[in-house]
């Protein structure tokens, strides 16, 4: 595969991780719905525009950390060891939320008028955004999906910020129609994610068999 193909492919892995990580109803997504409801569709988008600034520091660190841990191969097992208790735990967080079919729809609120800014400040105080690309991006890398280097990772990254945007840019157009539809697709998003966390902890656990 020529470099070119190279760069687009790890383009197309950051788009879909992070459109498919905030798929579901969380802090940037919900805080984007509350601004279009509060605000408007455009205060809604440019929340947007602010929101994926912070996102191309955060998965620049994410996978800077994921290329550390292949520069030592040794950290390998103890990150799989580690890896099959988190996904389990969130599995189970998953599947009791899933079981509980309940779900509020709020987020904190700020008082910062600009609504650029304000994406951006919700965006850096949003706790799971490094572990996220970094766990996601470092299994990929072990399983041979990802190149941990430079031109791929700035594609990679290019691309998480594309995706960000996108599926925020959703969430701040269609507002009305999707506050009324996010309490049954979260319902059943917890349990789709459930089952993701269970699948990654039998990977991880086969991978520590291997060893």
């Amino acid at each position: 595969m020529s470099e070119v193909l190279q760069i687009l492919y790890h383009f197309v892995i950051g788009f879909l991780m992070a459109f498919i990580g905030l798929m579901s109803p969380g802090l940037l997504t919900m805080s984007t719905l509350n601004t279009a409801i509060d605000r408007g569709q455009k205060n809604a988008v440019k929340f947007a525009f602010g929101a994926v600034i912070p996102i191309f520091i955060q998965a620049h660190l994410a996978l800077l950390g994921a290329g550390y841990i292949k520069s030592h191969p040794g950290i390998i097992l103890s990150f799989s060891k580690i890896a099959v208790f988190v996904f389990m735990i969130l599995s189970l967080i998953f599947f009791k939320q899933y079981r509980q079919r309940k779900l509020v729809l709020t987020t904190p609120r700020f008082s910062i008028r600009n609504s650029f800014l304000y994406g951006m400040f919700v965006s850096l105080i949003n706790p799971l955004a490094i572990p996220f690309y970094f766990t996601y991006s470092t299994l990929l890398e072990l399983n041979g999906l990802l190149t941990i280097s430079e031109p791929y990772i700035t594609g990679f990254v290019l691309g998480a910020i594309l995706g960000a945007f996108t599926i925020l840019s959703i969430y701040a157009k269609h507002a009305p129609k999707l506050l009324g539809k996010l309490q049954f697709v979260a319902k059943h998003f917890k349990l789709i994610l459930a089952l993701i966390m269970l699948v990654l902890a039998i990977a991880s656990f086969i991978n520590i068999w291997r060893h």
